[in-house]
């Protein structure tokens, strides 16, 4: 947490210096060119500090380039900073460039008792119109002189300066949005931007090169927050028939009715109930219950998603936008020329930036959207261009041209605008088509195929399915464009060899029709392992399956893992630096044979936009991209990545989508009844209640109770009236057949068991003991007998730990136990009646005379001789 805390202390130098920068004015420029004053400061904290604990040293001038806009304009360059430690040992850090603010920060490790010194010095510089400046800023040309910041004294003892707590990573149920000072959230919280798309879609993926979010865990049990129609599902009725032809239009395979873009919790999608041609609005609702937020009535469909960290001398935060273009530039294959800006928060639109083109889009460290395009408007000429949309927006009335512009130290897009594109070009270079072996086929043209770890990936060939044995491969510096590679391929012709994913500094290509797997170097273009075959055990089945062959492979890539499913049903995990396999399944060793519910033999997995990963787990689709048939058995399955084990299983026909995964919670389209599914771990109520009167230390009590699953789905009109009395909370080994019933109108499991239910009293004397667990029934019901050890007052607590499905809950009631009363019985005096009285004294007095003649006979006896 050091380093978050040193980050936190150097922004809030620079927020704190720069809260009095005004608007600057357009002039020309100064001639003579100006000599401007600078002077340097210091700043190190925390001060003093403990031997070993890490300081931020901050650095800056007076001001601000006169340049800078957000991620444009010049930068100071040169700082150093002089460290003197205690011994008069001197060192040196830097150089070090501000931001567009005018500052900067760096840390050290002080590891001697004593004081140090720290001194900035800035070296001085022509301003030079740099990084896509505004040429008509008057500053340009203009020189900032050398500075030396004074000296600053840093106190080091034995013990560091104490932090304040961390929040700890959450235990309990939590929404959006996260408390700034929760900082180590950021590790579960990750957005989706839909920076790529679905097949046929116009967004839907994590981003442009694929659909692993790092930053999110996954739901490891297969419990339901709540289901949303999306159209008309299931089946159709009546006339129409029951078997698996008669459903509502669902498996649209070129026709996607849902592809989502996430942003702070709040999932937004454009709606597509019938044809792709007939797009009715946008819902944003709430990724955790489902409640839609708001809907808008347009024809637009969303694009992407954006988070723009505005960094200036008067900003500093992200800012969330909805990108979105004209319906009939959404299709699949169209390059729009309209991009449109609209708030995330709201969807109300913010401008238009036209005469545009379709682009390869990736963000940027900052969440400026850059753009990668070919422009072969001269077939001969062809270039390679940038975009950026900060660029194009920051200055929208006038970049480059002489009037007025928005304040150039403030992110302000001006509402209703409308941009040139060409306004947010960063640059333009020719596309060299050199080949290393032999002149470059004629006829062909390099075209993107993906932009990922600072490469643009370009190829040229044939069509994927029509590939006669060559295919072009280029890579092409994704900061200026510069060509780093060229390459000519020889393949297999018509074996469907092409490129199918890219990550860690390769790319990989899959050749259909035998299985084989190949891998390059985007650096280079050169081969660093393969052909190799993909292989593994499928029972009866061949592998790789014939289906395979049809509907190809997709692959996602985590962690420097390959993995790899086929339409046939293999599942593979490749070392992407070896190609080594790691694991191998299937989905009929997974979820056992298909038999008769599937025409293939096989559970398929035939789903263009392949998988999703986060939280180690890989969530895969049985289904198919085609109708009919709308088979029976198909399952959402998640699978443990490290071994290719089950985790778990739900019913689920999938089409074009694949899940997404955002703060633990995966989002499906099932295509049995066209619903949305959100699965993760939800929140649970505990109730708990015991006797009120008669209780004492000889007494069993009867605690009991009530655990129910609160998640919103509960309140949906089918389920709350079907539970009235509360969804129960069953176990993770019974929540996939428990769902079914519950959500999917399928047979009541007969073996559902509950959760466990853990009792603890306080005690009248304070102690506070745990007195049993209890396992809850399948109606959520739990019980236990216990008899309170001594008298007093009880406070009882019913403590539920929380399982994959549920976060924990906690209730209270109370009860006092009385002591036994003694069983000792007192004596009862008996009054004597008048026969009493006179016949047992009487009685008495004869025993005693015949005791005194027995004696004296006996006497008289003993003195015979």
């Amino acid at each position: 947490m050091q380093n978050i805390k040193t980050k936190t202390l150097a922004v809030a130098i620079i927020a704190i210096l720069m809260t009095s920068i005004g608007t600057m004015a357009l002039a020309n420029a100064h001639t003579p060119a100006w000599k401007i004053t600078t002077w340097a400061y210091c700043s190190v904290a925390p001060n003093p500090a403990g031997v070993g604990q890490p300081v931020t040293i901050g650095m800056w001038v007076q001001i601000p380039p006169p340049t800078a806009a957000g991620t444009n304009g010049d930068r100071w360059h040169g700082f150093t900073v002089t460290i003197t430690d205690p011994d008069g040992i001197k060192k040196t850090l830097g150089p070090f460039t501000s931001d567009a603010t005018g500052g900067t920060w760096t840390t050290f490790t002080p590891d001697k008792l004593g004081n140090y010194s720290f001194v900035v010095y800035y070296p001085g510089e022509t301003l030079k119109g740099e990084n896509r400046a505004d040429p008509n800023n008057a500053y340009i040309g203009d020189y900032f002189m050398n500075s030396t910041s004074p000296t600053v004294y840093l106190t080091v003892q034995q013990d560091p300066i104490p932090q304040l707590p961390m929040a700890p990573m959450p235990s309990q149920y939590w929404t959006r949005p996260i408390y700034a000072t929760n900082y180590p959230w950021y590790q579960l919280s990750g957005n989706w931007l839909g920076l790529g798309a679905h097949s046929f879609a116009a967004t839907g993926r994590y981003n442009a090169t694929g659909n692993y979010n790092p930053y999110s865990n996954a739901p490891l049990a297969a419990h339901i927050m709540w289901t949303k129609p999306v159209a008309f599902g299931g089946l159709m009725g009546g006339e129409y028939g029951g078997d698996d032809t008669s459903n509502f239009y669902s498996t649209s395979q070129y026709e996607p009715k849902w592809a989502p873009i996430i942003i702070n919790g709040v999932m937004y999608y454009t709606n597509f109930p019938g044809s792709s041609t007939n797009q009715v609005g946008w819902t944003a609702l709430n990724l955790r219950t489902g409640e839609t937020i708001w809907t808008t009535n347009t024809t637009d469909i969303l694009k992407y998603g954006q988070i723009l960290d505005m960094v200036n001398p008067n900003q500093y935060g992200g800012i969330a936008y909805l990108w979105a273009v004209p319906g009939n530039m959404g299709g699949f294959g169209a390059s729009p020329s309209i991009y449109k800006l609209y708030d995330a928060m709201t969807g109300q639109y913010i401008l238009s930036i036209v005469n545009g083109t379709g682009m390869n889009i990736v963000s940027d460290a900052g969440g400026n959207l850059i753009g990668y395009y070919i422009n072969s408007t001269v077939r001969s000429a062809p270039t390679l261009n940038c975009w950026n949309s900060t660029q194009a927006i920051l200055y929208p009335n006038s970049q480059y041209i002489k009037g007025t512009t928005s304040d150039s130290w403030s992110w302000r897009p001006a509402q209703n605008s409308t941009i040139d594109f060409k306004r947010g070009i960063m640059w333009t270079v020719p596309i060299a088509t050199n080949l290393t072996t032999g002149a470059f086929p004629e006829g062909s043209a390099l075209s993107i195929n993906r932009v990922d770890c600072g490469v643009v990936l370009m190829t040229a060939a044939g069509a994927a399915y029509f590939n006669v044995g060559w295919q072009a491969d280029a890579g092409y510096s994704a900061d200026d464009g510069h060509q780093l590679w060229i390459t000519n391929r020889t393949l297999t012709p018509f074996a469907r060899e092409q490129v199918t994913k890219s990550g860690y500094g390769l790319y990989f290509y899959i050749e259909a029709a035998t299985g084989k797997i190949t891998a390059y170097s985007l650096d280079t273009g050169k081969l660093v392992w393969g052909p190799k075959q993909l292989s593994g055990d499928n029972g009866n089945f061949p592998v790789p399956n014939p289906y395979n062959s049809i509907g190809g492979y997709q692959t996602e890539i985590a962690d420097g893992i390959l993995y790899i499913m086929g339409f046939g049903g293999d599942i593979w995990a490749i070392n992407a630096k070896t190609g080594e396999q790691v694991w191998y399944t299937s989905t009929n060793k997974l979820l056992g044979p298909a038999g008769s519910d599937t025409p293939y033999g096989v559970w398929p997995l035939w789903v263009f936009s392949g998988g999703s990963i986060a939280g180690g787990v890989y969530f895969l689709n049985v289904g198919h991209e085609y109708s009919p048939p709308l088979f029976r058995g198909a399952k959402q399955i998640a699978i443990n990545i490290t071994d290719g084990s089950l985790v778990w299983e739900i019913s689920g026909f999938d089409v074009t989508n694949a899940a997404t995964i955002v703060d633990g919670y995966v989002t499906v389209l099932n295509a049995y009844d066209n619903q949305l599914y959100t699965y993760g771990k939800g929140p649970s109520k505990l109730t708990v209640e015991a006797p009120q009167v008669g209780v004492t230390t000889a007494t069993p009590v009867v605690i009991r109770g009530t655990i129910t699953d609160i998640a919103a789905g509960t309140k949906q009109e089918a389920q709350a009236a079907n539970f009235p009395n509360g969804l129960p909370c069953v176990s993770d080994a019974s929540m996939s057949r428990w769902m079914e019933y519950v959500y999917m109108q399928q047979p009541m499991p007969t073996n559902v068991t509950g959760v466990p239910v853990t009792l603890s009293v306080l005690d009248a004397n304070g102690n506070y003991r745990t007195i049993g667990t209890t396992i809850s029934d399948g109606s959520g019901m739990f019980s236990f007998t216990w008899t309170p050890d001594i008298p007093g007052d009880f406070t009882v607590v019913a403590s539920f730990e929380g399982t994959e499905s549920y976060y924990p809950s906690s209730a209270e009631t109370s009860f006092h136990a009385s002591e036994v009363a003694s069983s000792t019985i007192a004596p009862v005096e008996i009054q004597q009646s008048a026969a009493d009285l006179y016949f047992i004294p009487a009685v008495i007095g004869l025993f005693i005379a015949i005791i005194v003649v027995g004696v004296a006979v006996i006497l008289a006896l003993r003195k015979r001789p």
